[in-house]
């Protein structure tokens, strides 16, 4: 028998599609706690569902005592987010289409420090270089990737040539025994 496969969207898509919508939450909270009301431990049922076993018992928790209610979402809490939805759009835009060099930068590779420089200066708003990363992953769905180093002038062959030679050298290096004195205090 082939094993099924799903094509059109991977299980994080399927997954951010069912973080959505208030309702699919809901849904997704009440599968989780059917194996309780049908008897089943929490460990089983954390198995089945791919939940931790202590969401599990949070989810019945919370259903037992406020029901449908209680499987809802509760108001975010914290501070309110200094940069406006405009402003993140138009940090989104600069980051995907602009290079750093139109805002006087030296490089062609976003950093977080330079995006800090670009928000201060742009939106007038102070954030550290940890919190962009927040920023531009929870709120604008980016990630940062690390640029490789690459040498265009440099020749595969040569590269090549340069690690057999290293590695062969390193092999024929005679072993070196290191000693270990204990001191001791007088």
């Amino acid at each position: 028998m082939r094993k099924l496969e799903i094509t059109p969207m991977s299980a994080s898509e399927i997954e951010d599609i069912l973080k959505s919508k208030e309702d699919y939450k809901i849904a997704l909270r009440l599968v989780s706690i059917l194996p309780i009301a049908k008897g089943e431990s929490s460990r089983k049922a954390q198995e089945l569902l791919l939940l931790s076993h202590n969401q599990i018992c949070i989810w019945v928790k919370r259903f037992n005592e406020f029901g449908l209610e209680g499987l809802k979402d509760k108001p975010k809490t914290g501070r309110k987010p200094q940069i406006s939805n405009e402003q993140l759009a138009w940090l989104k835009n600069v980051v995907l289409t602009e290079s750093p060099t139109k805002f006087c930068f030296n490089t062609e590779t976003w950093t977080a420090p330079l995006i800090v420089k670009i928000i201060e200066s742009h939106c007038n708003i102070k954030y550290s270089d940890d919190m962009v990363y927040i920023i531009l992953k929870n709120k604008l769905g980016l990630t940062h990737k690390k640029g490789k180093g690459f040498y265009a002038e440099a020749k595969a062959d040569v590269r090549e040539k340069f690690v057999s030679d290293l590695k062969k050298n390193f092999m024929n290096v005679q072993p070196v025994m290191f000693f270990c004195l204990k001191m001791s205090a007088v």
